[in-house]
């Protein structure tokens, strides 16, 4: 699953999936907790397949608070207006960036697009967590490296309401620190006040923050206060972020370069301000109603 479809209620169905479907029927959907013991989850009805530009989904969907960016999900007909939908559990729930997965996943989507949803944290922690996933948006595999000034600015900028003090982010700072979320690294700087990492020989040393999304098994901390991830389908902000093209025979237009580049530039990040080869870039919009 991806972001969107967990944000409007849609599921994409394959082609030839589709094609058995009773036309403009509304259809019965059954989810399941599938492997060893198989269970019904939840109910659904009166939800519509879609046709459109040659794809289908599946539309007017209520997705389970636990279903998050990456989650894999199985789709099969019982009859012809009737289908199943089935999460696989993991052997135990892990941690991923900050928030407890249940149900197998697919790492390259969670990476990409859990910034978007509650990490389940304390406020000032949450904002900061939430602002390292979006400027790691900016990077391929999803990791963010700047200065702690830097990290301290972006994180006030995300503060939708009332911003937090800067004592409070530099405790929230130390706090993932503690946990081994934030870790200290050694880059430099050259005379173009660019940052680089690791650091260059002849340049200004400068300590780095460094987030990096990480895999680890649940704590009972962890599971203690999880209700799950909920989503709306109200109108929501989208943090600018890579979009790979490579496999299409594409570029990313000078336009797209050239945002990237500011944006790469203005966040503080450690590396080269240019789109990695393969990718574009979208900036920050809004999205919904």
């Amino acid at each position: 699953m991806r972001a969107e479809h967990l944000l409007h209620g849609t599921c994409p169905v394959p082609a030839d999936m589709a094609d058995r479907a009773a036309p403009h029927e509304p259809l019965d959907l059954t989810f399941l907790r599938g492997r060893h013991r198989i269970r019904i989850l939840d109910e659904q009805k009166n939800v519509r397949l879609r046709v459109r530009g040659g794809k289908a989904q599946l539309t007017g969907l209520t997705w389970q608070p636990f279903v998050l960016p990456g989650t894999r999900v199985s789709v099969g007909w019982d009859l012809w207006r009737k289908l199943r939908l089935a999460y696989t559990p993991l052997d135990g729930p892990v941690v991923f960036g900050g928030t407890v997965v249940r149900y197998a996943y697919d790492p390259k989507i969670m990476t990409r697009e859990l910034a978007a949803f509650d990490a389940r944290v304390d406020r000032v922690e949450e904002l900061v967590l939430i602002a390292l996933r979006e400027l790691g948006y900016l990077d391929e595999k999803g990791r963010a490296l700047l200065p702690q000034e830097a990290l301290i600015r972006n994180t006030i900028e995300r503060a939708q309401s009332e911003r937090p003090a800067r004592r409070k982010i530099d405790g929230a700072i130390e706090r993932l620190l503690s946990r081994g979320i934030l870790t200290w690294e050694q880059g430099s700087i050259n005379a173009a006040a660019m940052l680089h990492y690791p650091a260059r020989r002849g340049e200004t040393p400068v300590p780095l923050l460094c987030y990096a999304p990480t895999l680890r098994d649940a704590e009972r901390e962890d599971l203690r206060d999880d209700p799950g991830a909920g989503h709306g389908t109200s109108a929501h902000r989208v943090a600018g972020h890579l979009m790979r093209i490579g496999h299409l025979g594409k570029e990313a237009s000078k336009e797209a370069k050239a945002a990237y580049r500011e944006d790469h530039a203005r966040a503080g990040l450690a590396g080269p301000h240019e789109i990695p080869r393969g990718f574009t870039y979208v900036r920050e919009h809004e999205r919904g109603t």
